[in-house]
């Protein structure tokens, strides 16, 4: 009879050990922080107001405590590194904050060097702009496209070029929001007079909307009741009454979408790019007006592919900068 042999021991699998990486996404007005995984999945974050007027010290501890909030999450021990996306002009290299007219707080300011010392982690810093087109390159509505122009439109305005050659993404550093389409325009906090941040962003939507409700005949729409309700003027609370069919919010979109077209116009004859993308946290509501805006386009660009450009919403919404401060450490 022959011996039983014992069966043969189940051989276990082991996992490689999971790699997460904490992104950061400052702007004007709050900052977001989350843990990221390596194919771009957000796993937790946690947001908190921005002291962008306040000093330095006060704009670094609103960053910190929000990124301290986040690492206390039981799958933090897994973060391996830190990407952080900015507005405004910013070094690589060196990790600072060279300019942001929306950060005032910071001038020539080493961010990197800064948050590198308190977590002891490594850090890159990257325009939120060029970091938001790099996370829709990779994973969101510019995967199919060879080259693109992407729009954040929040508080401010910022842009981004992709260029992919092979399965590379190439980023090309731009500050769009500054290029000036009236110059006898308002002047902007950069400097510049009628940039078309001075437009189209969340604070020009809001300063539109204050100049407007407080005049005979609109302070009964409904924008002007959602504004005195909530003690102060924004953009969302635009979008708002907008949906409802408030004339003057649509009115407010409208212009703003107007002045948008004259200046993707000439993004189009300089760049024609495949695709303009646009993101950051009014994306989805001035997408909504994007047959205007291609409509404007018949009189604002001369190039004759004008009309196969496509208008698209970025995949991530608001999230895209954040999502692209984690792609800092997948790029190639």
């Amino acid at each position: 009879m022959q011996p039983k042999t014992k069966p043969l021991a189940r051989v276990r699998r082991l996992r490689p050990p999971e790699t997460l990486l904490l992104a950061v996404d400052i702007g004007g007005t709050k900052v977001e922080a989350g843990l990221v995984s390596l194919d771009g999945r957000i796993i937790f974050s946690e947001r908190a107001p921005m002291m962008a007027a306040g000093s330095a010290s006060q704009g670094l501890r609103a960053v910190r405590e929000t990124i301290e909030k986040v690492i206390r999450h039981p799958r933090a021990i897994k973060i391996r590194a830190i990407g952080i996306s900015v507005p405004g002009w910013v070094d690589g290299n060196s990790g600072k904050v060279l300019k942001a007219a929306n950060l005032p707080c910071w001038h020539n300011y080493p961010l990197a060097t800064k948050l590198q010392y308190i977590f002891g982690l490594p850090i890159r810093i990257e325009n939120d702009a060029n970091a938001a087109a790099l996370a829709e390159a990779r994973w969101g509505a510019g995967r199919r496209y060879h080259n693109f122009f992407y729009v954040s439109l929040g508080t401010g305005i910022g842009t981004g070029i992709v260029q992919r050659v092979h399965t590379n993404e190439h980023i090309v550093s731009s500050e769009g929001g500054h290029m000036t389409i009236n110059f006898q325009g308002p002047l902007c906090p950069c400097g510049k007079r009628g940039c078309i941040e001075m437009y189209a962003s969340g604070k020009a939507l809001a300063r539109r909307a204050k100049s407007l409700v407080g005049k005979s005949g609109v302070r009964k729409s409904l924008l002007a009741k959602l504004a005195k309700q909530n003690s102060g003027m924004n953009a969302e609370l635009i979008g708002r009454a907008a949906a409802s069919g408030d004339a003057l919010s649509i009115q407010i979109l409208e212009e703003a979408c107007d002045h948008l077209a004259v200046w993707l116009g000439n993004i189009i004859d300089l760049l024609e790019p495949e695709a303009i993308i646009i993101g950051g946290g009014l994306g989805r509501l001035i997408s909504s007006y994007s047959s205007r805006i291609r409509q404007r386009l018949k009189a604002s660009a001369i190039n004759p592919r004008r009309g196969d450009v496509v208008i698209a919403t970025a995949h991530f919404g608001s999230q895209s900068a954040l999502l692209g401060a984690a792609a800092l450490w997948l790029k190639k």
